[in-house]
């Protein structure tokens, strides 16, 4: 089951950065790419404790996770420091870190870098929540990946984009149900990834009568 689960979160991951690579079509002609600022500053929040949790200082996977009862006793930071270390070791560090650094990108070059953030937080807290019923002790960046990961298949869905942008968002979110369906704590992020996606395309619909689809 374990192999499973992981093709189905290469898919999904996989699927969804295809068709945010597609988004980018969507930005206005000529315009300069935008360095990812707040996806390189989430790298370093992330990289720095968690190499260090897995070098000289392992008491801080302890003192951040995501915690049931810790969290139940008042320490409601948990839902937000436990992006900053990982509960999978090494591989799922190095894992965690690269598809941060390109999902990331890509999601905050359609979003900005302010909805970005704003897209990460709600989908931390909303997901850790998710957690403290499917997986109540845990932490790792993969709540953001995966959410950022959702949000991009479904403005590929709702925005004038083709076919080759389109099939592969369909089946990053099929993916995630499938994943929410099992009770997989990957697949409550993307759901909170996917419904703060739509409702930024919509709210950029609204500001721009004209039906325009260019990002800010």
């Amino acid at each position: 089951m374990d192999a499973v689960v992981t093709v189905l979160y290469v898919l999904l991951l996989v699927t969804a950065g295809v068709a945010g690579a597609g988004l980018r079509g969507s930005q206005a002609p000529g315009a300069a790419p935008r360095p990812p600022i707040a996806t390189m500053a989430a790298f370093v929040l992330v990289a720095v404790p968690s190499l260090l949790q897995l070098t000289l200082a392992p008491a801080l996977f302890e003192a951040l996770r995501r915690d049931r009862a810790a969290i139940g006793d008042g320490q409601l930071w948990r839902l937000v420091t436990s992006f900053v270390v990982q509960d999978s070791g090494w591989p799922g560090t190095i894992f965690n870190l690269l598809t941060l650094a390109v999902l990331g990108a890509l999601a905050e070059q359609h979003w900005g870098p302010a909805r970005w953030v704003v897209l990460a937080l709600t989908v931390q807290v909303l997901g850790d929540l998710w957690g403290l019923v499917v997986q109540p002790v845990g932490a790792g960046t993969s709540l953001v990946i995966f959410g950022s990961a959702a949000s991009l298949a479904v403005a590929a869905l709702l925005l004038e984009t083709g076919p080759r942008s389109r099939l592969p968002a369909i089946v990053s979110l099929l993916v995630a149900l499938v994943l929410l369906v099992l009770g997989d704590i990957h697949g409550g992020a993307a759901l909170f990834g996917a419904v703060v996606g739509a409702v930024l395309v919509v709210n950029r619909r609204r500001r721009r009568p004209n039906g325009s689809t260019r990002p800010r």
